[in-house]
């Protein structure tokens, strides 16, 4: 275990440089590895996992861009409770089940200064409330990044919002109860409002297990509505490619919106193209601009709750209505 050395062999036992940790060296965890080689602040990097094959797909990772060759640090490590006690920013990218406890370990060994958490944050209202609790005054963020992507930045400038945003997300099976706060996130942004409720009605009975072993994922429409009369229809079907097209009606017309394609089309002429960046790619920036301003342009761990609770919620009872009434969370992530 690689948890006194870098790759080359030389003694990371410094103290210098921002002391920034990754819990969870999965998929996406090993992408924000590869992200932080291009953080300008100089950090020190401690990467957790208990999966000792997670730890050597981060280390492949790390060595694909070159990050032994820069001046970061970098050490990897099984248990959480490796870790120094000061920590400048800590990366939860650990599956959703075990999130509201990751945290809480990690709090009990170290005193973090910023965090930033992938969503799903938690399986249910209970785990929100866990997170919340043991992250305490710290600042955090939620990683639902398209209100960061400055296509979507550019198309907000655009609307136009006398009159109440109507939002649907329509495709193949493109993973609505995993990747649907994304989403909801975007709405309550462009729109400026909160959301308030979230109907399951007009989901199907049936849930399908998911390609992650232990989670499940279910077809058909997802209603929300938000404080101001925005309303958002988030619709994934059984069949198909795992691909999706948004369009959002604003008090000016219609605007089409493929982010596979990086086109976006206003009914009124406006063309607006983009791409949403890769997180290997957002993460450098995302970071240094935490560690040198200490703000970011992701939801607040707070406001990012509030969606997930009337989600959840939502979710939730659509599971104990058609699974298992005794249920206490909702197995996705």
């Amino acid at each position: 275990m690689l948890s006194l050395y870098n790759f080359d062999g030389k003694s990371i036992l410094s103290n210098g440089g921002k002391k920034v940790s990754i819990i969870g060296a999965g998929q996406l965890g090993s992408r924000y590895l590869q992200g932080l080689s291009k953080c300008q602040n100089h950090l020190r990097i401690y990467v957790q996992d208990i999966s000792s094959e997670s730890l050597l797909q981060a280390e492949r990772r790390w060595k694909e861009v070159d990050g032994p060759s820069t001046h970061h640090e970098v050490s990897f490590h099984a248990k959480i409770k490796q870790y120094l006690q000061q920590l400048d920013l800590a990366i939860i990218s650990t599956a959703a089940h075990n999130r509201p406890e990751v945290v809480r370990e990690l709090t009990r060994h170290s005193a973090v200064h910023y965090w930033i958490i992938e969503k799903v944050l938690a399986q249910s209202p209970q785990g929100l409330e866990e997170i919340r609790i043991h992250v305490g005054d710290a600042l955090a963020w939620v990683n639902t990044p398209r209100r960061t992507v400055p296509w979507h930045q550019r198309i907000k400038t655009q609307l136009q919002l006398n009159s109440p945003l109507h939002l649907t997300v329509a495709g193949g099976p493109w993973g609505l109860a995993c990747n649907a706060v994304h989403f909801l996130d975007l709405m309550a942004w462009w729109s400026g409002e909160s959301l308030v409720t979230v109907g399951s009605d007009q989901l199907e009975d049936c849930w399908t297990k998911a390609k992650r072993a232990g989670y499940w994922e279910i077809y058909g429409t997802l209603t929300a509505t938000f404080s101001g009369g925005s309303t958002a229809k988030l619709i994934s079907g059984a069949s198909g490619d795992p691909t999706y097209l948004i369009q959002l009606t604003d008090g000016n017309g219609t605007w089409r919106i493929d982010e596979g394609k990086g086109a976006a089309v206003c009914t009124d002429g406006t063309e607006i193209p983009g791409r949403l960046a890769f997180q290997s790619e957002m993460t450098a920036a995302l970071v240094d601009g935490i560690l040198d301003t200490g703000d970011c342009k992701l939801p607040t761990l707070d406001a990012s709750i509030a969606i997930h609770r009337v989600f959840i919620d939502a979710m939730l009872e659509h599971w104990r209505r058609h699974n298992d009434p005794a249920a206490t969370f909702i197995p996705i992530t």
